[in-house]
């Protein structure tokens, strides 16, 4: 069954790097044998090596009966060589040739020789794990991750060849434990990832809830382990709340056929509160759907430019207007949190708000994906394909550029210094074992592991906010805080914007 999710506009983050890491045996444009190449020798060449007929275009009867003459198509005469060249291989190989291993790699192969970064085939082997990565639900420490295929690794570049933190789940185990955007992985369980693919390093990660995983983290120049216990994973699409009894909060997690209707809904208990502001916050928010972001978009902008989709030559262009009805008021002021990873879909609204001077953007730059994908199964397995790029209202180009905020705010960071120290902490499990002997969410106990654990090197804050998400996640979701007023340096920036106005 292939998620519908396919077959619209796919502006996610998730997984994006999977099939680049199936790794490519085959290059197609290495296998596009000219004629040239025996020109001037007939069928013998100076190696003294035989050059059978079917290799060479002619009239060889061997020859396919569609040939690339006929349809006068640069298409068909690459396949037509290409089958050549299989055929001869089947021919003399010594051995029988892996016919689905020959054309899952062909396909592949086909993808890779684009040098796209979020375009590629998953074979049907793993299109079952890219449709869990992309909407399922699975037992694991909860990231987006990235990496290289192994052939493409340059062992100067250490980004080759490591995993890649994209961006965490919101309230996962890898976030609770401070593992963050362009962290890089290097080993899991004591296992080097260098030859591993994505798939195989998200399987790896993956497992039973409940049981642990040791990744070893490249931060810098810092190196430092870090032992995450799996849990099962899930998303919410959404969640939103009142901040000190007048600024509206919403949380998006990612863009999915839900969001728009749930951000809605957010906006009407914002509006029957009488809110004097609203904070939407995208921070980690990977992408999804596009049409989900224009659409909370319009909530917020009339009768003005949202995005223009440009697609090869300029076939099928589309430029998106906003209608002239919307549901929030320009004397609502609107804050926007974004961050590292804050990208695709997420980076749209953003810039549509920021651009049309609807809202203010707080925090750090955003990631940078300004490309589109559409993806479709084939022979059992799915394509994912680059179809187009988007311009935010003046023109804006940001693919590998990112958004810049308006008012820089950034995370809270961890000093190198005391990298050690929270690898200690997490290795021996501390915060795990406390909330297990405290289990009650309060203050004083937080401020009891912050006293008890001071020997381990880290500030206060840093304890104490490891702490409280520890106690967060153990706690039903719908009795979660919406968000964190005390610890969130970003969050209380935005607040202070909409009090002030600056």
């Amino acid at each position: 069954m292939v998620n519908l999710l396919f077959f619209q506009y796919y502006g996610d983050m998730k997984m994006h790097h999977m099939a680049k890491g199936l790794g490519i045996l085959l290059c197609l444009s290495l296998l596009m044998i000219s004629p040239a190449v025996f020109a001037g020798g007939g069928a013998e060449q100076s190696s003294g090596l035989a050059v059978p007929a079917f290799l060479i275009n002619g009239t060889a009867s061997s020859a396919p009966s569609t040939t690339a003459s006929a349809l006068n198509d640069d298409i068909a005469t690459d396949m037509a060589t290409l089958e050549r060249l299989y055929r001869y291989v089947d021919s003399q190989y010594l051995h029988d040739i892996d016919r689905q291993k020959a054309f899952d790699n062909m396909a592949k192969a086909l993808l890779d020789s684009l040098d796209d970064d979020y375009s590629y085939y998953i074979t049907s082997e793993y299109a079952e794990d890219f449709i869990e990565e992309t909407s399922g639900t699975y037992g694991g420490i909860g990231t987006y991750l990235t990496k290289y295929a192994p052939d493409k690794r340059d062992q100067e570049d250490p980004e080759t060849w490591m995993v890649k933190i994209v961006s965490p789940f919101p309230g996962a185990p890898a976030e609770r434990a401070g593992l963050r955007s362009g962290d890089l992985i290097s080993h899991i369980d004591g296992n080097p990832v260098d030859d591993m693919t994505a798939t195989e390093s998200s399987r790896a990660l993956k497992g039973t809830p409940g049981t642990t995983v040791t990744v070893t983290v490249h931060r810098g120049a810092n190196m430092f382990d870090l032992t995450l216990k799996r849990e099962i994973i899930t998303t919410p699409t959404t969640a939103d709340g009142i901040l000190e009894g007048k600024y509206g909060y919403l949380r998006i997690y990612e863009f999915s056929n839900r969001t728009a209707q749930q951000t809605s809904q957010a906006i009407d208990s914002f509006l029957a509160a009488n809110v004097e502001g609203i904070i939407i916050d995208l921070r980690n928010n990977g992408g999804g759907i596009i049409d989900s972001a224009l659409s909370i978009a319009d909530m917020f902008i009339s009768d003005k430019p949202l995005i223009t989709i440009s697609h090869k030559n300029h076939v099928g262009d589309v430029r998106y207007i906003a209608s002239d009805v919307t549901k929030v008021g320009d004397d609502i002021p609107l804050a926007v949190l974004v961050n590292n990873g804050s990208a695709s879909s997420s980076e749209i609204l953003a810039g549509i708000l920021e651009e049309n001077g609807r809202a203010t953007l707080i925090g750090e730059k955003t990631f940078g994906k300004g490309i589109t994908q559409i993806a479709t199964p084939f022979a059992g397995g799915v394509v994912q394909v680059t179809n187009a790029k988007y311009l935010l209202p003046n023109g804006t180009d940001i693919h590998k550029v990112g958004i810049e905020p308006d008012i820089v705010v950034e995370d809270m960071q961890i000093p190198d210094e005391q990298l050690p120290a929270l690898e200690k902490l997490m290795e021996e499990q501390a915060v795990y074992a406390f909330a297990d002997e405290h289990p009650e969410y309060t203050d004083e106990n937080i401020r009891l592991f912050v006293q008890t654990h001071a020997g381990y090197g880290l500030n206060d804050h840093v304890l104490a906010l490891l702490m409280r998400n520890e106690y967060i996640s153990r706690m039903d979701y719908n009795d979660r805080p919406v968000a964190d007023t005390v610890y969130d340096t970003q969050l209380i920036r935005a607040l202070e914007f909409l009090k002030t106005g600056k």
